[in-house]
């Protein structure tokens, strides 16, 4: 039986979103900043690397700025141990090979055509417009791709979308220890458990595992299945509002450049120079504009001393403004280096789900590209997440 949790109980409530909410105050001041300083800003315990070589080596020395003191607490709180929480062990390396093992096993262009189907049917369903490219679009495709890849559907796909935001604004963006923001995650983690847990149980005694991730997950030899559990409930829960919120992004990007957006237009059937697009639109106006670690010991950052204890946040946004790393960063240029990019981490722990954004996020803006789009916006939101953005598609 499913546990008693009420939606109401762990939806995000809407806002009007932060003081960088916007692209222009943000993307200005990162321009300023990597423009101005040549090494990390530090003030006490607090250091904020801008440049682009000094984030990449943060994010390259594990040992030193490490991620659990950041992560794991919450993680552990809602999910149980996952990799995004977990620093350099065995544990690590165990649970991370057999995820990517269990990864290569799925054909993720199948999933992301059926995703295609799914965008393709809520935009003709919107007829001569507008779009909610939130509600009515970037999310709800997500989550059935989510429902798809993991293998569960959730009692409903509002709880389902409600239960994932709620455990992923608690377990990556609540820095600050919002009891409000726990509160919703530690409810919604009672359903998650039970969905993702029933359905195990369910196919083991069935003997048929199934040929999504949860299936190849519980062919590994080296997860039980509360380890099966753990890996899914980590990745789910980032995998909806990831992928919207960079769509939004993308999208009112895209729309305050009418040049911009025309070239977007006609590069649509290319999935590389969609995916070159969106990378340099999300280079302006990231979905997540910063990285945070902690120095374990004293250290140094690009000849900044770093003590033990320091908080150091990666400036991401500000880094792929490096002009050292992206020549002319003001210009965008879809046939950049894949390299330099910074928008799903580094080092030891880049974004599990970066294959499939890498399909799924592209093919989202070029439906709608190739569709036509004239006016966007506002954006409304949910705490840190887009909830609403009203796009006026071209009329048939």
């Amino acid at each position: 039986m499913e546990p008693e949790v009420q939606l109401r109980d762990i939806e995000t409530p809407p806002s009007r979103g932060g003081l960088f909410s916007g692209p222009m105050l943000s993307a200005v001041a990162a321009k300023i900043a990597v423009r101005a300083l040549d090494k990390p800003l530090r003030f006490g315990a607090v250091a904020i690397a801008v440049r682009h070589c000094d984030v990449v080596d943060m994010l390259s020395r594990d040992l030193d700025f490490r991620i659990a003191p950041e992560n794991a607490a919450r993680i552990d709180e809602v999910n149980g141990p996952f990799i995004l929480g977990m620093d350099r062990s065995d544990r690590l390396c165990v649970e991370r090979h057999a995820l990517y093992s269990a990864l290569s096993e799925i054909d993720l262009p199948a999933l992301v055509s059926l995703a295609a189907r799914d965008a393709e049917d809520l935009i003709a369903g919107a007829g001569g417009g507008p779009i909610d490219a939130v509600s009515g679009y970037a999310r709800p495709v997500a989550a059935r791709t989510a429902q798809r890849l993991f293998g569960v559907k959730g009692s409903d796909e509002a709880t389902f979308l409600a239960v994932a935001r709620a455990i992923f604004a608690h377990t990556f963006l609540n820095f600050s220890g919002d009891k409000a923001v726990e509160a919703r995650a530690v409810k919604a983690a009672v359903l998650l458990r039970a969905w993702l847990a029933t359905e195990i149980e369910r196919r083991r005694a069935a003997h048929a595992t199934g040929d999504d991730l949860m299936g190849a997950l519980m062919r590994q030899p080296d997860l039980n299945d509360d380890g099966v559990r753990r890996t899914l409930g980590g990745l789910l829960v980032g995998a909806i509002d990831t992928t919207a919120t960079a769509v939004v992004k993308i999208l009112v990007v895209m729309s305050r450049d009418a040049r911009l957006a025309a070239t977007v237009r006609r590069d649509a059937l290319s999935q590389r120079l969609t995916l070159g697009w969106c990378r340099e639109a999300l280079r302006r106006w990231p979905h997540n504009p910063v990285v945070l670690r902690k120095a374990v010991t004293d250290t140094t950052l690009g000849g900044v001393a770093i003590p033990a204890g320091s908080q150091v946040f990666a400036w991401t946004q500000a880094a792929m403004q490096d002009a050292h790393a992206f020549p002319a960063p003001e210009q965008m240029q879809p046939d950049r280096p894949d390299d330099g990019y910074l928008h799903f981490g580094g080092g030891l722990h880049p974004c599990a789900g970066r294959a499939i954004n890498n399909l799924q996020i592209p093919m989202l803006v070029s439906k709608l590209a190739l569709r036509g789009f004239g006016k966007v916006g506002p954006v409304s939101w949910a705490g840190p997440f887009p909830a609403h953005l009203p796009v006026q598609l071209e009329r048939l």
